[in-house]
């Protein structure tokens, strides 16, 4: 293929993409869907296209967005809508896209990139690692106690309780890592639907301490967010579950990595599936490397990295990261350095799982994904990832 232009799609060419969008991914829009869809890549996302005999063959979609790590937030970008004519398939077009975005998101300080892959090895081959999972417990009424908590929920629309669900939402956020930071404008249009119901639990006091978000379809009632700061709220919520016992046949909660509840049950023989979600690649690694607060030595430490990474080459070489009292003070590319006291050497992608916390530096070593040396200090002793974890979708 050699007759092509990538280029940033103009407002005359997003009915195009929609065309495209509509016939890669089996849906029609409404005129009223479709201009909202437009509304948003002018406003929202940068969206790139290959073009090839002055036709758009393919294109991608980057939402400039941030996320938690622990309390430390990050600029993301996410990578969506990613989709080709058949007639221009296998001839390099997502290929190019891709590092172009790889280019737009270093340029515009987003150190990160998340999507949510239709095969996982394809995008392996771009440096992305699988990173997410989701969990989803299925029960019935019958499976939860009779709590007697001594709060209450209530009912609630988004405008009137934005505040407080965005507070109890970042407070669960920060427990992990790789959770959207939301902004208003998100939680409206992308997070809240209109047939959901919103519910917030309150302490005697009158104190929010836990929301759920839910829907009920089919006699199923649906869960697609569940948090709780407190036992009276975990309980006070799961009271609320119950009481539709009359109206429901299945219950099914998207719940967090680390909410294992099932033991308080009446049954704690529930299903549980867990399954493969969103991927990340480390975009920028120098920048990220800055940011990066999971290593927790107070002494100086140095550790060198060895990455290589074809499809955002600046990533690639050895760097040498100084620590300091929980801070990256410095990065060094390429340079000698006096004493190093941890050398790893891995792909993009691997350094991702493990800088991410998906996989852990045994598992990594055991299957000969990672070469590390430990010369005066363990990774594991020095390192306190905290697990990935995504609510969101785009």
């Amino acid at each position: 293929m050699s007759d092509y232009v990538i280029k940033a799609l103009q407002e005359n060419d997003f009915d195009d993409a929609l065309k495209l969008n509509e016939y890669a991914f089996g849906y029609t829009l409404s005129e009223e869907d479709k201009e909202k869809r437009k509304q948003i890549m002018a406003q929202h996302q940068t969206v790139f296209g290959s073009f090839a005999e002055q036709q758009l063959a393919a294109k991608v979609h980057i939402w400039p967005l941030q996320l938690f790590l622990g309390d430390k937030v990050i600029e993301f970008g996410g990578i969506a809508g990613v989709a080709t004519w058949p007639e221009f398939r296998r001839k390099g077009h997502v290929n190019k896209l891709l590092q172009e975005s790889f280019k737009e998101m270093k340029d515009t300080g987003l150190t990160l990139s998340m999507l949510h892959p239709f095969l996982i090895r394809f995008y392996r081959q771009f440096g992305y690692e699988l990173t997410h999972y989701t969990y989803n417990y299925q029960l019935t009424s019958e499976d939860i106690p009779n709590y007697k908590p001594s709060g209450y929920c209530r009912r609630v629309n988004f405008t009137a309780a934005s505040n407080i669900l965005a507070d109890l939402y970042q407070k669960e956020a920060i427990k992990y890592g790789l959770m959207m930071n939301r902004s208003n404008w998100w939680w409206k249009e992308r997070r809240i639907n209109k047939q959901d119901t919103i519910c917030i639990s309150y302490d005697q006091a009158g104190n929010p301490n836990g929301y759920l978000i839910s829907t009920v379809k089919n006699k199923e009632l649906q869960i697609k967010e569940f948090i709780h700061h407190s036992l009276d709220a975990f309980q006070t919520l799961l009271r609320w579950i119950k009481n539709h016992d009359s109206m429901i046949d299945t219950i099914k909660i998207d719940s967090q990595p680390n909410e294992l509840f099932a033991f308080f049950l009446d049954n704690p023989r529930i299903p549980l599936k867990k399954q493969a979600y969103f991927m990340t690649r480390i975009v920028d690694f120098e920048n990220f490397i800055k940011q990066y607060p999971y290593i927790v030595t107070p002494e100086r430490i140095v550790i060198q990295f060895t990455i290589t990474d074809e499809f955002a080459p600046w990533n690639a070489g050895t760097w040498n990261v100084i620590f300091e009292e929980k801070n990256c003070i410095n990065v060094a590319k390429n340079e000698q350095e006096e004493q190093i006291d941890i050398r790893l050497k891995a792909n993009i992608q691997t350094v991702t799982a493990l800088l991410l916390g998906s996989e852990s530096l045994d598992v990594l070593r055991n299957f000969s994904a990672i070469d590390i040396e430990e010369y005066t200090t363990n990774w594991n002793e020095i390192s306190e990832v905290k697990k990935p974890h995504l609510l969101d979708f785009f």
